[in-house]
């Protein structure tokens, strides 16, 4: 049985998309708005859900969507009564099996019927579930009116009938549900305008369709309430008794529907024969709904708004690290200099762990190791190697929650973010001991008369890599998989800000991978770096990491003709046409441009929007922007951690510092947030010119600028007018536009209709300033092979 339902349920709206099917999307982006305003239930297919025009299928498609969504997080009430008993119980005994907390019993509405056949027919119904019974009567809808002493003696004769959804306008007889029969029956109330009333009254709750507008609001005032704090329910109530007014006084699920895609969450129109508000009505009732959840205005960042855990003890304890030594030839060693560098936590500004400075001689002995080693590695047949990584793949995973604590512990990343970049680290692994066995090539054949060519693939030797700081496991991943599964062996050098979880990885695999194939050398750029990217026994250096660290990686490479990979900055830009599903494209970027705090080099950082919806997209991503949750890794919720460091704080601030002096202007954001930690406040910058430096640079962290275009050559102009050309995207609904626009964009990557979707059996790698080379897919083992043509002559005299 499910617990006691009360409080604020939402009668939800059943959208519709344009070809007239349930657009099960933003059925499920319905749902998230009313549980993340915390009403305390959700009903499908109620009245507002426009059950009479839904078929029986449709109706349980609705049902298990809002199911799913809810996932346990609230009740979820079917309403379930049809126009005939056998469908009432086919939908009822479908919604108890997909999960549904309860079913709501409607009066039959196929023809007016007596109170006693009307009990007949709910009693049959509510006797076929096992789950708890909600009666709904609907007179306005059904013609049949059920008296107060009917929905009572119903309740006591049938165990299961628990709740009645009253909709009469006429508070009388909501009384007397509630007094005379409220020790078997809980009454809801159903008419908006009533909500305080009914609630003040004594009863279980209400179940609204204007919570789908005001969802926090009216759970506000039901807290208040609870509280006994009449006097604040009250005044609360008065700022949205005119938008309750309004929705009772117009067709309601047209206006609930069309205050819905006011506020950026289209859910379509309704089906005939109710129609649309024309445009006059759908003003006003927008206005009204406007003016109930406050004008929309500037949400700047306030001192004390990152969440901090009160839990004295550390993400990670000493014995969770690594030895904070070099990982050479299977095991730590010293480094040949004494000198150490601050490993900081960016949530404390505490230092973490100390490591080696390495040096050039560290770099020699690794290499070393990795020439001893790469004859007895590279002669494995790729089975053996495939073994190996599957073997690391499993070993990552049974220590992925330690792996994630470290990386949170190091980096300041919610442990959501850790989890998510552990899971992405196992699948490389995975993927490429797959891949490694399914190697194809040109066919061996005879291209000369009496020569049969024979197209092998060889390991390129001994692979310099140097990553990054904001993906310090997985961009290690990315490298050391490929790398290895080719046949190669690897130095790697983590970097100094973050090398936690790359020396934590070399200790937990160091059983399972032979000595010499993978080290792990930590140290300076300017030392270690340097070092690897000129050695003359590395044979190609890979680096993921900054432009101006790339060209310094290329420039020693070049002296002894190394091969260079290189995965560097991104300015992504997001081109948003004015047929774009709007919504869609804000709730996206709440994710694709402030994951990771920003610090991702295919962030969504640079929109362009066509300036006709300009305003109206900048709003729905402040909408989403605002709701994102700035605090330490281990705090519930949290989804935006602070930048990595101290320095890179700083320039982060000053670059926001320099837009906003220079005209841009933050509608969200726009600066630091107080207190300890290197936290930046999600930002949104407006009126940003053409070519200003904001626009232009890589900033790395919470920043997303906007701005217009006027057609669509403009747009892919000013798309491409950066030095980057690592991703990009295109929002349209126009099927030509989407297939064009991608091959005219200068980026590596373009989603349509998404952004930062990434997978490990396509490849990632950017055009002009963001490098050469490909990481992820079979393209990656491309990059770390070479090619060798042997000829065989094979003519007989």
């Amino acid at each position: 049985m499910s617990p006691q339902l009360g409080g604020i349920l939402t009668a939800l709206p059943t959208p519709f998309a344009p070809d007239g099917k349930i657009d099960v999307d933003a059925l499920s982006r319905v749902v998230e708005r009313n549980i993340d305003g915390g009403v305390d239930g959700l009903v499908a297919c109620g009245s507002t859900g426009e059950f009479a025009v839904l078929s029986e299928q449709e109706r349980m498609q609705v049902v298990e969507t809002v199911v799913a969504q809810a996932a346990g997080r609230v009740p979820v009430v079917a309403q379930t009564g049809a126009v005939s008993t056998a469908e009432a119980i086919r939908l009822s005994r479908h919604a108890q099996q997909v999960g549904a907390s309860v079913v709501m019993l409607v009066t039959p509405y196929y023809e007016p019927l007596s109170e006693a056949e009307t009990a007949h027919y709910l009693r049959t119904v509510a006797q076929s579930v096992e789950i708890p019974v909600m009666l709904y009567n609907l007179p306005g809808v059904t013609g049949v009116d059920l008296a107060p002493e009917t929905i009572g003696e119903l309740a006591r004769e049938v165990d299961n009938i628990r709740y009645v959804k009253d909709t009469n306008a006429d508070m009388s007889r909501v009384r007397q549900l509630i007094h005379r029969y409220g020790d078997v029956i809980s009454t809801f109330g159903g008419w908006d305008t009533l909500i305080l009333a009914t609630l003040t009254e004594g009863a279980a709750g209400v179940v609204a369709g204007s919570a789908n507008i005001v969802p926090a609001e009216l759970v506000s005032i039901h807290r208040a309430l609870q509280a006994g704090e009449l006097d604040r329910a009250r005044a609360e109530w008065s700022r949205l008794y005119p938008l309750m007014e309004s929705l009772m006084t117009v067709p309601f699920i047209s206006a609930v529907k069309s205050i819905l895609g006011s506020l950026g969450l289209p859910v379509g129109v309704p089906r005939s024969p109710l129609m649309e508000l024309d445009a006059d009505t759908a003003d006003r009732v927008a206005a009204e709904a406007a003016g109930a959840l406050g004008a929309p205005a500037p949400v700047r960042a306030t001192p004390g708004s990152v969440r901090r855990t009160s839990d004295a003890r550390p993400l990670v304890s000493q014995a969770d690290l690594a030895p904070s030594r070099h990982f050479v030839d299977g095991g730590y060693v010293d480094s040949t200099s004494g000198r150490v560098l601050d490993v900081v936590d960016p949530c404390s500004e505490q230092v973490l762990c100390r490591t080696p400075d390495g040096t050039a001689e560290d770099v020699d002995r690794a290499v070393a190791a990795a020439v001893a080693a790469k004859a007895s590695w590279a002669r494995r047949v790729p089975k053996d190697r495939s073994d190996v990584l599957h073997a690391v793949a499993d070993r990552v995973q049974e220590h992925a929650d330690l792996l994630a604590r470290l990386e949170s512990a190091n980096t300041g990343k919610p442990l959501a973010v850790s989890h998510d970049d552990i899971v992405g680290t196992i699948d490389t692994f995975r993927f490429m001991g797959g891949a490694v066995r399914a190697g194809t090539s040109m066919a061996a054949d005879d291209y000369l008369d009496d020569h049969l060519s024979v197209i092998r693939r060889e390991p390129v030797g001994v692979v310099g890599v140097v990553t990054p700081w904001n993906y310090p496991l997985m961009m290690a991943a990315w490298k050391i998989a490929p790398i290895l599964a080719a046949g190669n062996t690897c130095v790697l050098k983590p970097s100094e800000q973050t090398p936690v979880t790359t020396l934590k990885f070399a200790e937990l695999v160091a059983d399972l991978i032979p000595p010499g194939v993978l080290n792990v050398v930590t140290g300076r750029g300017d030392v270690v770096g340097a070092r690897l990217s000129s050695h003359p026994d590395v044979d190609l250096v890979a680096l993921t990491g900054s432009v101006s660290s790339g060209r310094a990686v290329a420039r020693a490479a070049a002296e002894g003709l190394k091969r260079v990979h290189l995965e560097l900055g991104g300015k992504a830009p997001v081109v948003i046409f004015e047929d774009a599903d709007l919504a869609l494209a804000a709730s996206t970027l709440r994710t694709a441009a402030f994951w990771n705090s920003g610090q991702e080099c295919g962030a969504a950082c640079r929109v362009l929007v066509h300036e006709s919806v300009a305003d109206r997209f900048v709003d729905l991503l402040v909408r989403e922007a605002a709701t994102l949750t700035a605090g330490e890794p281990t705090v519930d919720g949290v989804e935006i951690g602070p930048v990595v460091s101290r320095a890179h704080f700083d320039r982060v601030r000053g670059y926001l510092e320099r837009a906003q002096r220079d005209g841009a202007r933050a509608v969200l954001g726009g600066g630091a947030l107080e207190g300890p930690g290197y936290y930046i406040a999600p930002t949104v910058l407006v009126d940003v010119p053409e070519g200003a430096e904001i626009a232009r640079e890589e900033v790395f962290g919470p920043v997303v600028t906007v701005e217009t275009f006027r057609d669509e050559d403009e747009a892919i102009r000013r798309a491409n007018d950066v030095p980057y050309g690592l991703s990009a995207s295109v929002w349209t609904d126009d099927a030509r536009r989407s297939h064009d626009l991608p091959a005219r964009l200068d980026a590596g990557t373009v989603w349509v209709n998404s952004h930062l979707a990434l997978a490990n059996e396509v490849p990632w790698g950017g055009f002009k300033g963001s490098g050469y080379g490909r990481d992820l897919s079979i393209y990656a083992l491309d990059d770390y092979s070479r090619t060798k043509h042997v000829m065989h002559h094979h003519a007989r005299s």
